[in-house]
C-alpha cells in the first residue's frame, strides 16, 4: 500500500527480513546495491556512492583523532571511504546478515562491527564498553523505523556524542507530503518494501526534542544531487543534514 498524509506504522521484523534477503544478494561486483538497491545498474549505485562520499565527506573532518560511530552501517559502505589511522570506527546495524558482510570485507585496525538497531545504540556501545564518539553517522536508517522508535534512537545519537561532536545525517524525505509505503510490492526490488518517506518539517520536529535538546545545532543542510541522472524518483529525494555540538 502507499499512504499519503496519514501516519501509520510499519512492520519492524518485516523488515528485519527484507534485509536479510538483500545480503543474501551481495555480490563483489556491485556490493553498495544491498543498500542503495539499483540491482540491475551498478553504474548508478557507483555514481550516487561516489557523490554521497565527495559531498558529505568534507564535513565530517576526519583526522587522527576520529572516533567514527556509524549507525545502521549495512555492508560498511562508509568504512570503506574512512581512512585506517583514525582512532576508532563503531559500525552497528541490526541485521546479523549485513554485519557478517561487513566483518569479512573490512578488516582495517581499530574498524569493529556489532549487531543492534539505531534504537538499542546505548545498549550496544555500552556492552563492548565503548566511550562517547566525535563523528556519528546515521544514514538512510530513519526510513525504516516508527516515530517513536526514531525519536527513541535520535535521543540515543545525541548521547553517544562527546562535547564537541559532528553528525551527519542522509534520509530520503518526502518532497511535499509524507508518504508511507507498507508492504510495498517493488518490481524494482522484487520484493515488499516497507518505508516512512518524512517531510523535512517532520524531522526537524523529530530533531526539536531529541538532537536540538541535547545540543546539536544545523550547520548545513540540502538535497544530496543537483544532477537529474541521479535522481530518479518524482515523491522523494535523498536529503542531508550536518549538525555539530560544541
Amino acid at each position: 500500500m502507499r499512504i499519503k498524509n496519514r501516519k501509520v506504522t510499519i512492520d519492524y521484523e518485516a523488515t528485519k527480513a527484507f534485509f536479510k534477503r538483500r545480503a543474501e544478494k551481495f555480490t563483489e561486483e556491485n556490493p553498495y546495491s544491498v543498500t542503495m538497491y539499483q540491482d540491475k545498474n551498478k553504474e548508478l549505485v557507483a555514481a550516487r556512492n561516489a557523490k554521497e562520499i565527495e559531498k558529505l565527506y568534507p564535513y565530517l573532518n576526519i583526522n587522527r583523532q576520529s572516533k567514527v560511530l556509524d549507525i545502521a552501517c549495512g555492508i560498511g559502505r562508509w568504512a570503506d571511504a574512512l581512512p585506517e589511522d583514525i582512532a576508532e570506527y563503531c559500525g552497528i546495524d541490526f541485521s546479523p546478515e549485513l554485519i557478517e558482510i561487513a566483518t569479512q570485507r573490512n578488516t582495517k585496525e581499530n574498524f569493529h562491527y556489532y549487531i543492534g538497531g539505531a534504537e538499542q545504540v546505548t545498549e550496544v556501545l555500552n556492552l563492548h564498553h565503548k566511550g562517547k564518539y566525535n563523528t556519528i553517522l546515521l544514514v538512510g536508517i530513519l526510513v525504516y523505523l516508527n516515530d517513536k522508535k526514531a525519536m527513541s534512537s535520535l535521543q540515543q545519537v545525541a548521547e553517544a556524542g562527546d562535547t564537541n561532536a559532528i553528525l551527519c545525517i542522509r534520509e530520503p524525505i518526502a518532497i511535499q507530503d509524507r508518504l508511507t509505503l507498507k508492504d510495498f510490492y517493488s518490481s524494482e526490488l522484487d520484493d515488499n518494501y516497507n518505508a516512512v518517506y518524512r517531510t523535512r518539517d517532520e524531522l526537524m520536529e523529530l530533531f526539536k526534542d531529541t538532537l536540538f535538546y541535547g545540543g546539536f545545532t544545523i550547520k548545513a543542510e540540502n538535497y544530496l544531487f543537483e544532477e537529474s541522472a541521479l535522481n530518479n524518483r518524482k515523491e522523494t529525494a535523498q536529503y542531508y543534514f550536518i549538525l555539530e555540538r560544541k
